[in-house]
């Protein structure tokens, strides 16, 4: 099984994703932000970008690293991934259904005030530029999340993060067969 989390930046995706490889027996924790990040790093002196995602290389090494994570440890894949973009949602969710036909895909939402707070609750994680970053990519989320595509959508306004796992589990217990 494979459950994504996706959501907004701050709308709780990796809180909620650690707090499920807990709860969740045999699980494990991918996030494909590690992927990207390195990625950049090798491609940087050659390719000019300003988000790993539109690296063309990153989306099939997304797929590819469950991949070899689900032949290698054979462990329920819990990620955490800010997926708006509707095309890369679509290679991405293509890719990871054929690697494990059992794909879940949750969406957290929160209106803009409650990831504006959440944000500058953060200031000492991020610098200034990503933080800036994150609020000029805010409102296409905000748009792109609010479309009924995006798979379950769970509001996590009033939510502490448990209880956005209570919900999750109980959503997977009526899915998985």
């Amino acid at each position: 099984m494979i459950i994504l989390i996706n959501g907004s930046f701050a709308s709780g995706k990796t809180t909620t994703a650690k707090l499920l490889v807990q709860r969740l027996y045999h699980s494990m924790l991918y996030d494909p932000e590690i992927v990207g990040v390195g990625l950049a790093s090798i491609v940087k002196p050659i390719e000019t970008f300003t988000d790993f995602q539109d690296l063309t290389a990153w989306r099939p090494l997304v797929v590819e690293t469950a991949r070899v994570l689900k032949q290698v440890y054979g462990r329920t894949l819990i990620i955490p991934m800010t997926l708006w973009h509707r095309p890369y949602l679509e290679e991405i969710t293509d890719g990871l259904c054929q690697v494990d036909p059992h794909l879940y895909h949750f969406c957290l939402t929160a209106r803009k005030e409650t990831l504006l707070t959440r944000l500058a609750q953060r200031q000492q994680e991020h610098t200034e530029q990503a933080l800036a970053w994150i609020q000029e990519r805010l409102d296409r989320c905000l748009t792109a999340f609010a479309s009924p595509g995006f798979a379950v959508q769970i509001p996590t306004d009033e939510k502490r993060p448990e209880e956005i796992v209570e919900e999750i589990l109980a959503q997977l217990n009526s899915l998985v067969p």
